[in-house]
């Protein structure tokens, strides 16, 4: 047994300093997935406020989720059925990528693992390589190899069985959702957690004189709010990291040039609610499609020095399969993220830190990984900085992975129609991704080291279904000759197929377990 001194030094109490109140600024998704997961996590002595103003307003589109968000909603104790009927959300299982690589090309960025691994030495995709080399008519896709694309093509869904055993235990989800009932759901929840809302516009920030940290803001009709932390939510704006607290912009525009998009809401299909969100790459830019339960959540993502928004509005409807519900409006962003998200006492979150595109939707997940991260790292009174820097590190490496991944989509087309195109398909990329691009364009490796949110599945369906194939094969695939490689992969295909045909389709499941009712139609 371990005896401590008397006169050894002993940590200070944390209930003596530990942070009293935090003060969240802006509401929408960002805020409110701040307030409903700190006032979870937090002591129920640290006072939360959340400070909104309603006549700012909040853009409420479809919004596109990927699998961790199941972990936040878990975090939180959120019923799943209750939280996909009060934002009329849908399943998704991947995005369907239209016209990337060339016009017509279509491939699926499904979620999950492949239907099996073949053996323990070399990665599915190697073997998939391989089996091309005998030659042989109508062989499988890589995408036809993961359970989620072909439950997904099929309009179906069930959640996963446990365990890894089955194709029907390899896959995962994600959520289509309305943003502002998301945004709406949450408020409840953090407001019935001991969350207190404060209604008004942000007219002063006022500075500690000697720390420098924000003391308090000011109200436009002069309340003042102080707190210990601030979590900045206030979208664009950024009052307190951008705005107050001057953080540099690190601008991405010369590898991201989309700086605009339209956005509206059409009617639904009326006989299937596909469990996939899809992208769709136009003469300049893309369009997403959301489905959700009650209609559609479309927009056109493009970029201003290559097309005029005039122009960005008519493609958009030109492309629309059903009727529009809502005017599109217009949003103008720049691709980038402040340098630090965490200054002084100001932790900026959402569009408050940086953007980037939905092209991959990963909007949701940056606010929610600089969430987890926050509490993971929640400092005291004196804003340790170690803490600080390590927060700012990881933060830093979590948006500059999902950066080089979004940047590949448009690196690796070979369309040759647009100036658009033309510019994306030659510009030069950050060292990180073109290291990463050659070390696979020789043997179709990857080297993903550390907690990359996009693992080898993703990477590969992407690089794969858009042409960018390895110019060899690994070297440990002489285990097999071709014709025996492609014998494994059609029968892995086959099984995929036959899983997927047993689950019932996406629409019955929705209308089963967990219908939006019809009043909370949102026009």
């Amino acid at each position: 047994m371990t005896v401590f001194a008397v006169d050894e030094q002993l940590p200070a109490d944390p209930r003596e300093e530990r942070l009293r109140s935090v003060l969240v600024v802006g509401g929408g998704s960002a805020g409110w997935m701040a307030a409903a997961y700190l006032a979870t996590a937090l002591s129920r002595d640290i006072a939360i406020t959340l400070v909104e103003s309603e006549a700012i307003g909040i853009v409420g589109v479809g919004e596109a989720t990927i699998p961790p968000l199941k972990q936040f909603n878990r975090f939180l104790k959120i019923d799943e059925r209750e939280f996909i009927q009060a934002t009329q959300g849908s399943l998704k299982l991947g995005i369907d990528f239209h016209n990337w690589g060339r016009v017509g090309d279509l491939y699926m960025h499904q979620f999950g693992t492949a239907g099996r691994e073949i053996d323990t030495v070399l990665k599915l995709h190697h073997w998939w390589l391989s089996g091309r080399l005998a030659g042989e008519a109508d062989y499988p896709a890589f995408e036809d190899l993961f359970p989620a694309k072909a439950i997904g093509r099929a309009n179906r869904f069930a959640p996963p069985e446990s365990g890894q055993q089955t194709p029907l235990g390899r896959y995962t989800y994600a959520y289509h959702f309305d943003a502002l009932l998301y945004g709406q759901f949450l408020r409840r929840l953090a407001e019935q957690r001991g969350v207190t809302r404060v209604e008004g516009r942000i007219e002063g920030v006022e500075r500690d004189g000697a720390s420098g940290d924000v003391a308090a803001v000011v109200l436009a009709d002069g309340r003042r709010l102080e707190a210990d932390l601030f979590v900045d939510c206030s979208g664009f704006r950024s009052v307190l990291l951008g705005g107050e607290l001057a953080e540099p912009f690190d601008d991405w525009s010369r590898w991201l040039p989309n700086d605009r998009a339209w956005a509206t809401t059409s009617e639904r299909e009326n006989d299937r609610i596909v469990p996939y969100t899809r992208a769709i790459a136009l003469e300049v830019g893309w369009q997403w499609r959301i489905p959700l339960q009650h209609r559609i959540g479309s927009g056109h993502v493009f970029s201003s020095a290559f097309s005029s928004e005039e122009a960005g509005l008519d493609r958009l409807k030109a492309t629309l399969d059903t009727p529009i519900i809502r005017d599109p409006h217009l949003l103008k962003f720049k691709a980038g993220r402040r340098s630090r998200s965490w200054v002084a006492n100001v932790v900026g979150l959402g569009l408050a830190s940086g953007f980037l595109e939905p092209l991959e939707s990963t909007s949701i997940h940056l606010v929610q990984a600089s969430i987890e991260r926050l509490v993971t790292y929640f400092p005291t009174r004196h804003m340790d900085p170690v803490l600080r820097d390590c927060f700012n590190r990881e933060v830093q490496q979590d948006w500059e992975r999902v950066r080089d991944f979004i940047i590949a989509h448009y690196h690796l087309t070979e369309r040759t129609d647009s100036d658009f195109w033309n510019h994306v398909r030659t510009m030069p990329v950050p060292d990180s991704l073109g290291e990463r691009l050659e070390l696979w364009r020789e043997r179709g490796i990857l080297a993903l080291e550390g907690n990359h949110l996009f693992q080898l599945g993703s990477w590969s369906s992407v690089l794969i279904g858009q042409r960018f194939l390895p110019r060899g094969v690994h070297a440990l695939a002489d285990r097999a000759d071709p014709a025996y490689a492609a014998r494994q992969i059609r029968e892995v295909a086959r099984e995929v197929e036959e899983a997927a045909s047993r689950l019932p389709p996406h629409d019955e499941f929705l209308a089963k377990h967990c219908p939006a009712p019809a009043e909370t139609g949102r026009r």
